[in-house]
């Protein structure tokens, strides 16, 4: 099973895709070339300069953009500019905020970063009147994170430690115990989870999409040509499309010759639909 390269837009850093059920679109962000990409049902792509770095983008309940620029959860309109300030993280670590995606209570789940070896970063659940509520800190490089089906489990990766953990979740849907699901050789980035529980899991730098069951066993390998490997999100006419972002930043030129692909977008259809995102501001 091999995706294709469905949008050859050469990302210095594709990530954090997402499907827009309302408006029927594949969102994703080149961070460092500082770039919105969107890809109709219909195959259309566009892509629109942001004025700042962005690290994560979702739709909203009303149908417009929420965005994480800095430590800054924020509006994003179609044209690129960010703009109300909805919520301002803390700046321990880096100061930079990395992946982030809605739980199914319609709340933005939002990492920090720290690369020091402190690990004075977070993980942060900011709702949709601003309030922040920190579920875990101790945090280096917050990546990945995604729900089970039934709302239960939040999986999460915190890439420097080369694992993919369990979080199992209070009535409130907040952390109450932790778990490892698995832990990987290579670097887990983005992850998504299909409708059947299964999470798939990008390997920045092993060249694959990895599915592991809910009891952490491997059973489905997506190799991806080109370029390192950073997220993945479910989408299509049908939900079974598994879009994976790719980076090309930082590739060798050798390896930029020989991996044309790096940096596209590539598709490949997985047979199973993913369990579907929900807006900011979503009351479920």
């Amino acid at each position: 099973m091999t995706p294709e390269a469905v949008v050859e837009c050469a990302c210095d850093l594709g990530e954090g895709p997402t499907w827009d059920a309302a408006r029927q679109r594949l969102l994703w962000l080149d961070i460092d070339g500082q770039v919105l990409h969107q890809l109709s049902v219909e195959g259309h792509h566009t892509a629109v300069a942001i004025d700042q770095r962005v690290s994560a983008v979702v739709p909203d309940v009303d149908g417009h953009l929420v965005a994480v620029a800095g430590l800054t959860v924020a509006r994003l309109d179609e044209d690129g500019r960010v703009g109300a300030v909805l919520a301002t993280l803390p700046p321990d670590g880096d100061g930079l905020s990395n992946d982030a995606r809605c739980d199914p209570k319609g709340r933005l789940w939002v990492g920090t970063v720290d690369r020091s070896g402190e690990m004075q970063a977070g993980l942060f659940c900011v709702s949709a009147d601003g309030t922040i509520r920190q579920v875990r800190d101790r945090v280096a490089l917050s990546n990945g994170i995604d729900w089970s089906p039934d709302g239960r489990t939040c999986y999460y990766v915190d890439s420097l430690l080369h694992r993919v953990d369990k979080l199992h979740l209070d009535d409130e849907g907040f952390p109450i115990r932790t778990e490892t699901l698995v832990e990987v050789d290579a670097i887990p980035d983005g992850l998504s989870v299909d409708a059947e529980g299964g999470v798939w899991v990008a390997l920045w730098d092993g060249g694959a999409v990895h599915r592991y069951s809910p009891t952490g066993s491997l059973d489905r390998i997506v190799e991806v040509p080109g370029g390192f490997i950073t997220s993945c999100a479910f989408g299509g006419r049908e939900g079974t499309t598994l879009f994976i972002t790719s980076a090309r930043g930082g590739l060798p030129e050798t390896d930029l010759r020989s991996q044309p692909h790096a940096g596209a977008l590539f598709g490949v259809d997985v047979g199973v639909a993913g369990r579907g995102y929900t807006p900011f501001g979503a009351s479920n």
